[in-house]
């Protein structure tokens, strides 16, 4: 298949795409469905169509759940609205949000926090206090730097903190319920749901949590190489980590040594709006070796299907991964 061809290839297969969202959205109308029809009089339609139709059927249950919970929905925000009067701009708005959830959720997120950054994003901040923050992507961070203390609690994402000495001033990074103390040393916090990692890349950190009664009485000192993660209700012992795959996001790559595949798949994800998904639970199981540019991504994923026996689907927005 030449150049013209694939082209070609890839604009029919997101067409068929198109089509299929709009029809299975419950917002089709006999207009639309006409206008399907003639399209799909061509062969070559007809059979993009049915291409998407089958791989559809192929998607993991959870997510079909949730395409038919999101119909349902959909269905009777119409409903409400053209009971109230006709079509309105609501409808619109309710489909824009939905837009909205589904592939730009940090815009929705932490939109007061001090400073943030977007899916794919990364940012350095340079403090009053001569220390520096590096904000890796979907990551949103409160600052407060007073004469007594320099507290910042992160919401939401990855940060690593370059801390400047200063002995009257502490600094500390809260994350959900956890507060790692620092003093003149580099770590990183990641932090997303109600979990989450410190990683201490030079000096020392204490990490602690508090109990049900507010005391603070379960805590790990870290040593630099060491990584403890926490929830909570859980603060894990200090364990050795390879620092230059914990950091590696600094220099725009991703590091990763004999992993599963879905592990790799997680972490992509966090760099693209658009979201890989893996098709074959097994597959996802497959250990794998992975040192990728963040900012080619696709170019891993091509590697990836000339390497092993991985079948790379682009449909539209998705990114579908099958053995």
């Amino acid at each position: 298949m030449n150049e013209s061809h694939t082209a070609q290839h890839d604009t029919l297969r997101q067409q068929a795409v198109a089509w299929h969202l709009r029809l299975s959205s419950g917002a089709a109308d006999d207009s639309v469905l006409a206008k399907f029809e003639r399209w799909r009089q061509q062969p070559e339609h007809a059979q993009a169509y049915r291409a998407v139709e089958a791989l559809w059927q192929q998607l993991p249950q959870p997510l079909l759940a949730d395409r038919r919970r999101r119909r349902a929905r959909a269905a009777k925000q119409r409903r409400t609205a053209l009971l109230r009067r006709g079509l309105s701009l609501a409808a619109a708005a309710s489909l824009l949000l939905a837009v909205a959830t589904g592939f730009y959720p940090d815009y929705l997120q932490h939109p007061c926090a001090d400073y943030r950054t977007r899916v794919g994003q990364q940012m350095s901040i340079a403090l009053t206090d001569g220390s520096t923050v590096y904000l890796n992507t979907d990551t949103a961070i409160d600052v407060t730097i007073s004469a007594s203390e320099r507290r910042l609690e992160l919401l939401h994402g990855e940060a690593e903190f370059e801390v400047a000495h200063d002995a009257s001033r502490p600094f500390r990074v809260t994350a959900g319920s956890t507060t790692t103390e620092a003093l003149g040393t580099r770590f990183i916090v990641r932090y997303r749901g109600n979990t989450g990692a410190v990683t201490l890349l030079q000096g020392k950190v204490r990490t602690s949590r508090p109990s049900a009664r507010g005391a603070l009485t379960d805590s790990a000192t870290l040593q630099p190489g060491q990584q403890l993660t926490f929830a909570a209700d859980m603060l894990s012992p200090p364990y050795a980590v390879e620092l230059s795959n914990a950091d590696a996001w600094r220099r725009g790559r991703l590091l990763m040594n004999f992993v599963p595949l879905k592990q790799v798949v997680a972490e992509i994800n966090r760099y693209r709006r658009s979201q890989i998904r893996l098709l074959d639970s097994e597959l996802g199981e497959r250990e794998v070796n992975a040192a990728i540019d963040i900012q080619h991504i696709d170019a891993w994923l091509d590697a990836l299907q000339q390497t092993l026996p991985i079948e790379v689907i682009h449909a539209g927005p998705w990114v579908f991964l099958r053995s």
